[in-house]
């Protein structure tokens, strides 16, 4: 029996609608769908929560035939232009910008010397102490290329937000 017959045998099949979708603050996607009660499989209501899944989704038309793909993009509503002069979402901004931006803040400086106090004694410079603290880098410019550096920015600058949050609430 070959991966794809266990799945298909295994495979939960019902008719959802989406009735929600909102994206969370590390960039991870939250999508709900809301289920007719005779749709629902009781293997997805006694499972414990954090069961993961795999997912295959199509989408129907009226008459209940898959949707092609190309009409299913050509469908969704394009996002609306930002106004001339709009504030640029933080997500938008590439990695080495935002790092530049921070150490550039005195609250930044401030934050690392209080919460990452030794990492701040071993450079006492916010911008040398930020690549210290993302596994060493030379240059920013490797946040956008180096995965784990990255990571480690986000992590970094969620917690330097967070921290400023409290410090000035």
């Amino acid at each position: 029996m070959t991966i794809a017959d266990q799945a298909r045998n295994s495979a939960i099949s019902l008719e959802a609608k989406k009735d929600a979708l909102a994206q969370r603050q590390n960039g991870d996607w939250k999508v709900s769908f809301t289920v007719q009660g005779i749709d629902m499989d009781p293997r997805l209501t006694q499972a414990a929560m954090g069961t993961r899944y795999a997912m295959v989704l199509v989408e129907i038309g009226d008459d209940e035939l898959p949707v092609p793909a190309k009409e299913s993009i050509a469908k969704a509503p394009a996002s609306p232009p930002k106004p001339a002069g709009a504030k640029r979402d933080w997500r938008d901004i590439p990695k080495p910008q935002q790092a530049g931006i921070r150490i550039n803040e005195p609250s930044f400086s401030a934050y690392l010397r209080e919460r990452h106090s030794a990492a701040w004694r071993e450079t006492e410079d916010p911008d040398a102490c930020l690549k210290f603290m993302c596994g060493g880098i030379q240059s920013k410019s490797e946040l956008a290329t180096n995965q784990r550096a990255g990571a480690l920015w986000f992590q970094i600058d969620s917690e330097y937000q967070a921290w400023k949050a409290l410090e000035h609430a």
